[in-house]
């Protein structure tokens, strides 16, 4: 990958130091993309996102889409993407039942018994893997089981999780897809599956292993699909605390575009020590340059657009740089006095609000 160049005077800042003098899209092979608010949002798509990843993979990027939502299947995933310009197949789909289905594969033997919490998703994960089906509803359902693999389903009842319980507390291996608290739904938020992973936790005194995002195996079972070096794989989304700690911790470069619910003062809002790779306003931006941010004498710069933290705040000269060059300048002074734990006297989250109006109308290409 090459950086650009660093200034006279200037020192690289650790993060979003990194910057290309090609497209961004030239340093990597893979890219393992999200869903909701990358692609689509709703059932609409992301504006120019669907011409950009078609674009992409008809230049050779390997593109596979990763999913919390373990209720859909693959095919329907799919289905979705083909309604909106993409040409996918449910094999370039990777969902948190089909990793939560690997990780259970890897531990019971073939034909175990697994009881299937959750919508279509959870059992043609199952069965792809060589397992059991054991459904809620079955008449089997009372003989013993090997494991439960919770996923969110719609049509799930009080009776289903009953069942869960009573194995669950007889030892089953216990795997959920995801810790989702809510689900966005047209009208507002609606429990999500991590939801109702607490209700059957504080029922039989437990904690299941989680696969999906913010944990690494979704993403490890994407990579496993894509067939690239980890090195060399991408991984795009647009939450902080599902998509880019996932790739974190899987090891893997994040870009966060901001397209999706977080804005710009989240990442300092909900600092974690996880700070994403590149942060691009659009995916559009992947197929163009990528300007680093230096600093200098506590100044930091990206292609021309200057911030630094003073006693009042943060003071950001746009100077010739579009938006989210400016967006990135700020965010690493306000990083830089985050991570350094010296009092700045400062409101760092406040300061940090600014920089989200930054964006507004601009679509960053």
């Amino acid at each position: 990958m090459a950086a650009t160049d660093e200034t006279v005077g200037a020192e690289v800042l650790g993060p979003l130091a990194r910057g290309t003098t090609g497209p961004l899209r030239t340093a990597y092979s893979g890219l393992v993309c999200d869903l909701d608010g990358v692609v689509y949002r709703g059932a609409g798509a992301v504006p120019g996102a669907p011409d950009v990843l078609r674009r992409l993979g008809s230049e050779g990027m390997r593109i596979v889409y990763a999913t919390n939502n373990a209720s859909r299947l693959p095919s329907e995933v799919a289905d979705h993407l083909e309604s909106l310009g993409l040409r996918v197949t449910a094999a370039e789909v990777v969902t948190s039942a089909q990793a939560g289905a690997a990780e259970l594969a890897t531990c019971l033997p073939p034909g175990s018994r697994v009881l299937a919490l959750g919508g279509p998703g959870v059992a043609a994960a199952l069965t792809e893997v060589g397992l059991d089906v054991v459904a809620p509803s079955s008449p089997g359902v009372n003989e013993q089981t090997d494991a439960v693999l919770q996923g969110l389903g719609r049509e799930l009842t009080v009776a289903d999780f009953e069942a869960a319980a009573r194995h669950l507390t007889n030892g089953a291996v216990w795997v959920a897809t995801n810790a989702d608290d809510t689900l966005p739904l047209e009208w507002g938020l609606a429990p999500g599956n991590g939801a109702y992973v607490r209700l059957l936790a504080d029922t039989v005194d437990r904690e299941p292993r989680v696969v999906g995002k913010p944990h690494a195996p979704l993403y490890r079972a994407a990579v496993d699909r894509l067939g690239t070096p980890p090195q060399l794989t991408l991984a795009v989304g647009d939450r902080l605390d599902t998509d880019i700690a996932g790739a974190v911790a899987a090891g893997l470069d994040s870009v966060w575009v901001l397209t999706g619910v977080h804005r710009p003062s989240e990442l300092l809002r909900r600092f974690d020590g996880c700070v994403p790779t590149w942060v691009i306003a659009s995916l559009s931006e992947l197929e163009q340059p990528y300007a680093a941010v230096l600093r200098a004498d506590g100044v930091f710069t990206c292609a021309g657009g200057r911030a630094r933290v003073s006693t009042s705040g943060l003071e950001v000269d746009p100077g010739p740089a579009r938006p989210i060059e400016v967006v990135r300048a700020g965010l690493a002074a306000l990083l830089d006095r985050v991570m350094a734990r010296q009092p700045s006297g400062v409101d760092v989250e406040r300061a940090a609000e600014q920089l989200d109006g930054l964006l507004e109308g601009s679509p960053g290409a």
